[in-house]
């Protein structure tokens, strides 16, 4: 194929925020969706930051298109989280669903019309464990088996008495409630198998088998929004009954 050496400033400007996809053109099949400014669709050809993208390329039967352009920056994350969804993280050769994944991309209609109401969790009654699992939900989004297999594990820094003691396992991604399990039993980390996200760091870690919560749980939670960090953290009764007094969460006890 004959490679554009570059993008003028001018078809630069006219082009604004574009999304591009790399394809098979052998297959037509698409195995690289990203989005960028001027030369950016250009720059896997020379270097490109995905080692995988690098060995593609090096087998030559390649091309690329664009498939949206004159977007402004939001609009763009936009059409890149929604195409790699459509085509599937496992079919592509990205690392991840996209920059604006966690935000734009493909969600379970019940948990998005939540979540666009979604109010803060004001009042705990439950001992809830809140874990917050962005990375996971990046690659693998609202894929029912990741959100169980990275919400029961594995956790650093919880405790085995507040385990025993914790009614609900919460799944959180950027503050906003996407997953709510039952623990059946806490078990160190590494005793189960995961078939989606892979076991990770497993010393010191511990994991848990259980369920999705029932239903009445789930509205109470899912959708809504409450504060997590990168290590679990604990809300309700089991931690001197916590809730949101003006805007911060204390302990009333």
């Amino acid at each position: 194929m004959n490679i554009i050496p570059k993008i003028s400033k001018t078809q630069s400007d006219l082009l604004e925020n574009y999304v591009y996809v790399y394809y098979d053109t052998e297959t037509e099949e698409p195995f690289y969706i990203g989005r960028g400014r001027g030369n950016r669709v250009l720059s896997h050809t020379k270097s490109s930051h995905n080692e995988m993208v690098r060995e593609r390329i090096k087998r030559e039967n390649y091309d690329f298109d664009i498939l949206a352009y004159g977007l402004d920056d939001e609009t763009a994350k936009k059409v890149e989280a929604a195409a790699i969804d459509l085509i599937g993280i496992d079919n592509l050769l990205n690392k991840s669903r996209g920059s604006g994944a966690t935000k734009y991309g493909r969600v379970n209609l019940r948990t998005l019309l939540r979540s666009l109401t979604s109010e803060e969790i004001t009042e705990v009654h439950h001992n809830l464990i809140v874990v917050s699992i962005n990375q996971t939900y990046e690659k693998y989004g609202d894929d029912v088996q990741a959100l169980h297999e990275s919400t029961r594990g594995v956790w650093k820094g919880i405790s085995s008495e507040k385990a025993d003691q914790a009614e609900y396992v919460v799944g959180v991604v950027e503050g906003r409630v996407v997953y709510v399990m039952t623990a059946a039993a806490w078990l160190p980390a590494g005793s189960t198998e995961y078939f989606v996200r892979g076991n990770g760091t497993v010393e010191g870690r511990i994991e848990f088998v259980g369920r999705t919560a029932d239903e009445d749980i789930q509205d109470l939670y899912l959708g809504k929004r409450i504060r997590a960090w990168q290590t679990p953290m604990y809300y309700g009764p089991f931690y001197d009954r916590v809730y949101l007094l003006n805007g911060s969460w204390c302990a009333d006890g």
